[in-house]
């Protein structure tokens, strides 16, 4: 091969490869935006997240220790009248993280036989907790819901307290 021919080639090599540096370089630049941007927004829906998500909870946690209230306070009720089965239903309020919680409570009673054939009464109540606006609980807005089993004895005295269902609801 001639000299002036391997100074040609060597040449057009040179010449292919003119600007390559530029394009990786941009190349590198775009690719560490772009994790740059997609760390950014990560970050950004993360904080958003954890804070709708910490609403929830206090939320969720503010029903909850509601109802395990109410339990308390309706198994200690009068049996002969706002806690026997012949009172429907009522109403507690608290404050709980700062969220004002209404649960309302319906008796659902039955009677049943013991083993000994004794006939006693089966008071079961349905709490509903959810964020108080005054009013009583609607459908769409109950946080959590739980029926409890109240067992009495004959005098009507609270031998026992069954928790039957537990469901948060929202």
């Amino acid at each position: 091969m001639s000299p002036h021919r391997e100074h040609v080639d060597r040449s057009v090599r040179a010449e292919r490869d003119r600007g390559a540096s530029l394009v990786m370089a941009v190349g590198f630049v775009v690719l560490i935006g772009s994790i740059a941007a997609g760390l950014s927004s990560l970050i950004a829906s993360s904080t958003n997240n954890r804070v709708t998500l910490a609403s929830v909870r206090d939320r969720q946690y503010a029903a909850d220790g509601a109802i395990e209230e109410a339990i308390t306070s309706v198994r200690f009720l009068d049996r002969e009248a706002e806690g026997s089965c012949g009172a429907s239903a009522g109403a507690h309020t608290t404050t709980i993280n700062d969220l004002d919680v209404r649960v309302d409570w319906q008796n659902v009673c039955g009677v049943v036989r013991t083993s000994t054939g004794e006939l006693v009464a089966q008071r079961n109540v349905v709490f509903s907790a959810c964020v108080d606006r005054g009013d009583t609980c609607r459908e769409d807005d109950v946080v959590v819901r739980a029926q409890v089993n109240f067992e009495q004895a004959a005098t009507g005295e609270v031998t026992r307290t069954w928790v039957q269902s537990w469901s948060v609801l929202q």
